[in-house]
């Protein structure tokens, strides 16, 4: 279902559960829910597909090649290869004692999974006569706490990681040994960005605030207050000018890259979530949100707005 409300916002309504997760696949946006499905969705017509079921909530996904694999992480720490080709399940691994709240890919054909047991899987993927799989390579303990997001810079070296218990860990890319070890935010790290094209990390925490580090030797750059609740989600537009940011606070943010000036709010009024918003993409110049009202909303955000390079 979908409807079309004031100012170029689309809202994508037929999950029954709070959706978690965001991204895309063959010019579609995924989604994520509690209800354990994943969606395709067509942001022209509204209409969607369901991908794949699971038995517990969908708080992660993504999408890997080779062998166009869905990776979907579960509530309970179970992690699903799906054949997007064949529509069919090729693998149910036990990785994590608690939910998996993000996978990434990594470079040399590995996915990285961040789990609320407070490590790390990494694994590689395969293309197999079955269908698409994953092995196990190393599981890094990285925290007391939950880790709750995983983001790889976009040159490789870098791979960091939001710890419930506060610090940002930077692992060399190839490796995946300790390069430095953020501050982080009080009460808890949860999102993290790498920019575009400069050595810079974005993290958000359970504190509301928005923090910039410098990727060579974790320089504090930029602080800034950004919502009244925690940021589950960061994103950077493609050209690199532009930061978007998701709260529990019911609202996303448009940001500035370089100073973190504010640019727009995306809340109720303006067409967007009535709770939480947990999850955030960037497609086709759009901006994608998504929430525990089970709505995905497709923002049309002015060129103005997010600039070129």
């Amino acid at each position: 279902m979908t409807a079309m409300v004031p100012n170029g916002v689309r809202h994508l309504e037929g999950h029954r559960g709070p959706v978690y997760a965001l991204g895309s696949w063959q010019g579609g946006v995924l989604s994520g829910s509690g209800d354990g499905t994943v969606a395709l969705w067509d942001l022209d017509t509204g209409a969607a597909v369901a991908l794949a079921r699971v038995d517990q909530a969908v708080f992660a996904l993504a999408v890997t090649t080779p062998g166009d694999a869905l990776l979907i992480g579960t509530e309970g720490g179970g992690l699903h290869v799906i054949d997007l080709v064949r529509r069919c399940e090729t693998q149910h691994l036990s990785s994590h004692r608690r939910g998996i709240f993000r996978i990434v890919a990594l470079a040399d054909d590995r996915v990285a999974c961040a789990g609320g047991d407070g490590t790390l899987s990494v694994w590689r993927s395969r293309s197999d006569p079955q269908g698409p799989k994953l092995d196990l390579l190393r599981q890094l303990p990285l925290a007391e706490g939950k880790l709750r997001d995983v983001a790889a810079s976009t040159d490789g070296r870098f791979v960091a990681v939001a710890s419930g218990d506060g610090p940002v860990h930077v692992l060399d890319g190839r490796d995946l040994n300790e390069h430095l070890t953020l501050a982080g935010h009080e009460g808890g790290s949860t999102s993290l960005a790498w920019h575009p094209t400069k050595p810079v990390l974005l993290s958000g925490g359970k504190d509301g605030h928005l923090r910039a580090w410098h990727a060579a030797d974790g320089r504090p750059l930029l602080a800034q207050a950004a919502h009244r609740g925690g940021i589950y989600a960061l994103a950077f537009h493609p050209g690199g000018r532009t930061l978007a940011s998701a709260s529990r606070d019911k609202t996303a943010k448009l940001w500035t890259a370089d100073g973190l000036e504010p640019m727009a709010r995306l809340d109720r009024t303006a067409g967007g979530h009535t709770h939480s918003v947990n999850a955030l993409c960037w497609m086709d110049g759009r901006l994608i949100t998504a929430g525990d009202d089970r709505r995905v909303i497709a923002w049309a955000v002015p060129p103005t707005t997010v600039g070129h390079g």
